[in-house]
């Protein structure tokens, strides 16, 4: 009997020093942001950096700009403007890829991606709104939740590490109910603690839009070969020339079946392409030609970057 006490009483010591090691611990870290945002750890407030790191219990509040968490077991959080959220557990055992997590969107919108606590447990991953709460099931979702507390939860496709797309779920539910979204792009609300998630409607111009940013990346992935390609041809067509003190009226002309660009007199810089040419060209007005591209077809474009 004093046996099995003793035994409880180790196993309730163990994890006592194992929840307190956590809570010490980093959990993750700030992998971007746009603007520095403010973690609130132990009544002190800190702006965070690239490579900050996260505790649990850490309460981190954006500003005018958004920022990216990544967590221990590749779990991703985004956090846009003016938004809060708190980490009031996160729990990560390495050797078994297993552990627990509990978060809480207070305020804003955020998104999460699913690490692998989500493949090995997951009925241990919940992140609360001040109207519902979320069980994930291995996906992405995205959050908003405004000043009255009510609360949107949309389900989005996922991308494994291959480059697959799929699409996991989510269970919404509070006191009252209970939905399951299973659908890319499906969307509930929950106005009150009182009231049911509502029946999942699919977001058609979200959805819409996804498709437009999928085929955009995969036009810009299928000319990065081409792209690639023609940048000796590029090297070879066009010629980079000195000048003296001559008076240069115009940044861009085309003459002689040449395309010529200009930089002022202060430069002193001049580029020549074929006319045929589609050349992409970022400049600043060190004079230094920053980057050029020969791109398939018959225009030349000029991105002049002030410095």
């Amino acid at each position: 009997m004093y046996k099995d006490i003793f035994k409880s009483i180790l196993n309730i010591f163990f994890v006592f020093i194992l929840l307190t090691s956590s809570a010490l611990a980093k959990v993750g870290e700030v992998s971007f942001q746009s603007q520095p945002a403010q973690i609130t750890r132990n009544s002190k407030k800190y702006l965070t950096e690239i490579d900050t790191p996260v505790k649990m219990n850490d309460k981190i509040e954006t500003l005018d700009g958004s920022v990216k968490i990544i967590f221990v077991d590749d779990t991703k959080v985004s956090i846009s403007k003016y938004s809060t959220l708190i980490i009031d557990e996160f729990v990560y055992d390495g050797n078994t890829k297993k552990g627990k997590v509990n978060l809480k969107a207070s305020f804003g919108t955020l998104r999460y991606t699913s690490g692998l606590i989500a493949k090995n447990s997951k009925e241990n991953i919940k992140i609360t709104t001040p109207t519902a709460s979320v069980s994930v099931r291995g996906t992405d979702f995205e959050i908003i939740v405004k000043e009255t507390g009510e609360s949107t939860f949309t389900l989005l496709p996922s991308q494994d590490n291959n480059g697959n797309i799929y699409v996991g779920s989510i269970e919404v539910s509070n006191a009252t109910g209970s939905v399951v979204l299973t659908k890319a792009f499906q969307v509930t609300s929950v106005t009150s603690t009182l009231t049911l998630p509502s029946k999942p409607l699919i977001d058609e111009n979200r959805k819409n839009n996804n498709v437009k940013i999928e085929n955009q990346i995969k036009d810009k992935v299928d000319n990065e070969k081409t792209k690639k390609d023609n940048l000796d041809d590029f090297k070879e067509e066009a010629s980079y020339i000195d000048f003296d003190n001559e008076n240069q009226n115009s940044i861009f002309e085309i003459e002689d079946d040449k395309a010529t660009f200009t930089s002022d007199n202060e430069n002193k810089i001049k580029l020549i392409v074929p006319s045929v040419s589609d050349v992409s060209l970022k400049y600043d007005n060190k004079g230094t030609i920053t980057e050029g591209v020969l791109n398939a077809g018959g225009s030349v474009s000029i991105n002049i970057i002030q410095q």
